[in-house]
């Protein structure tokens, strides 16, 4: 009886494949053999043994097992819903009561899982069957249920079915190794290297959070990019600021690069890194004034280059990195939005960027002439585009932040002469913004200039009345120059408007004991 079970079994699954199921796994001995069908955002799993069990206890225990093993690899399957379908095929049935541990479905509402139980032997095929394939929403031939072949007939049509079935697999298999594995990872260890390299470099040389310092570097400085310095859109792919930015930004880079190098191959996966990087620098210098460095906008290409993949190979896509891809897509994007210190020109650039590159370079067996022109002609367009603008704003009077930026690096550095400088120049140049005025009366404050440090403080104020820090610094002059009643009024309007802030509170409860 063994040779017409396994018939059974091996002429179920080729039924089940003519069905639009996938072969998803074949054990050694190919008498476990799963297959999935996605349909609707819901997933068929059907796992089909040839298994005898002399006990319910065994059945029961093999089920569980079964269960496990599904269950540890659901990364296999696509729908967010799955429906386990496991079936035994045998002789005969166990000897003791066994019916119930296949006749109730089992439900896990935590997991949107359903599993449901099968046994084929000889008294009861027709019936499992039935209830197999009504519950697949599918047509049933009614072959695999009665066979006119003699033993010799079953004996090839087996090796047929086993040659046919395994060949699906196989095909599957070759086809995620084509696509997964066309290239070996190189680049992207070097790319790795060359940053931790340039980050040691820098630090050796003075400190990385250093703004003054990073614009000597090379970092993308919007006046000096006007003024024909272009060349920082690509130092500043290679500058990081501080150690945690670096090691953030070569994590990502370490898992993207290394899928997207062995998907496109190393040339390829250099064009988009480079064309996503410029694309993201270009897009930072027209969207964002501030002072930024990074590898970012190159790594939100690498984002790009695999969600072009995904359009491509959308089955294997989502069964592999989709879904885990698009979350920390759509939460880094959301990030820049809330966060204001993250560059989302950089960030939104490069995903565009390495999008539109990956289809200019197009994937390693997918080429498609029109869409590489199109791609290319739009990249142009944008990049252009982007670069007049970011040339048009970036020569009108410098960016107020970006002056705040270097004036506090100055003042930490104690060069309070030159703070002074930089600021009055553009106070002259018509710059009216509050931390202009607050940063030079900081300044002023340290050189003990108290008139003009008054001066600037009330200007900053008068600009911005919620500005706490220049309330505390008006109050710390009064003190220091003994007017203790202005002093106290400033204090207690700073401890006010920033109630969690522990030194204006303390500060005044000081001046009013």
């Amino acid at each position: 009886m063994y040779i017409r079970e396994r018939y059974r079994m091996l002429k179920l699954i080729d039924q089940l494949v003519n069905n639009q199921f996938e072969v998803r796994f074949v054990s050694e001995y190919r008498d476990f053999v799963v297959l999935e069908k996605y349909e609707k955002r819901q997933s068929y799993i059907v796992a089909v043994a040839h298994q005898l069990f002399d006990w319910s206890n065994h059945l029961q225990r093999d089920v569980n097992q079964k269960i496990n093993y599904l269950n540890k690899n659901a990364r296999l399957f696509r729908g967010r819903k799955q429906h386990y379908h496991i079936v035994y095929v045998a002789d005969l049935p166990p000897v003791d009561d066994w019916e119930s541990a296949i006749t109730s479905e089992q439900t896990n509402d935590s997991n949107h899982q359903t599993t449901s139980i099968y046994y084929l032997h000889e008294n009861a095929i027709s019936q499992e069957l039935n209830r197999l394939f009504n519950n697949l929403h599918t047509k049933i031939d009614e072959t695999i249920v009665t066979s006119e072949f003699e033993e010799e007939d079953l004996d090839r049509q087996v090796v047929y079915l086993e040659q046919k079935i395994i060949g699906y697999h196989k095909a599957k298999e070759r086809e995620f190794n084509r696509v997964f594995f066309y290239g070996k990872t190189k680049l992207t260890y070097l790319l790795v290297m060359l940053n931790l390299l340039v980050f040691a470099f820098v630090e050796m040389n003075g400190t990385s959070t250093n703004t003054a310092h990073l614009i000597d570097w090379g970092a993308k400085y919007n006046p000096a990019i006007a003024d024909g310095e272009w060349w920082r859109i690509g130092s500043s792919m290679f500058l990081h600021i501080g150690a945690f930015h670096l090691f953030m930004n070569m994590l990502a880079l370490y898992f993207l690069g290394e899928v997207t190098e062995k998907i496109y191959g190393t040339k390829r996966f250099l064009f988009v890194y480079s064309l996503a990087g410029l694309f993201g620098g270009v897009a930072s210098f027209a969207t964002n004034d501030a002072v930024a460095a990074g590898a970012s906008g190159a790594i939100f290409g690498l984002f790009g280059a695999l969600l072009f993949f995904g359009l491509n190979y959308r089955e294997l896509f989502f069964k592999t990195i989709g879904t885990n891809l698009l979350f920390i897509v759509g939460l880094n994007i959301a990030l820049g939005f809330v966060v204001p210190q993250i560059d989302n020109g950089a960030h939104l650039g490069g995903l565009i960027g390495g999008f539109l590159a990956a289809q200019i370079v197009q994937l390693p067996y997918k080429r498609q002439l029109l869409r590489a022109i199109v791609s290319f002609v739009l990249f142009i367009g944008l990049l252009i585009g982007m670069s007049f603008y970011g040339y048009s704003n970036a020569k009108q009077p410098e960016n107020p932040q970006a002056l705040a930026l270097l004036a506090q690096q100055q003042i930490e550095q104690e060069n309070y002469q030159e703070t002074i400088d930089l600021l009055t120049t553009s106070v002259n140049e018509n710059i009216d913004h509050e931390y202009v005025y607050f940063y030079r009366a900081i300044a002023y404050l340290e050189t003990e200039q108290y008139d003009q440090a008054e001066s600037d403080l009330k200007e900053s104020i008068e600009i911005n009345p919620d500005l706490g820090e220049a309330h505390y610094n008006l109050a710390v002059l009064y003190r220091q120059t003994g007017e203790d009643q202005k002093a106290i009024e400033y204090a207690e309007k700073a401890a006010e408007l920033k109630p969690d802030h522990e030194q204006f509170q303390k500060f005044y409860d000081e001046l009013t004991e």
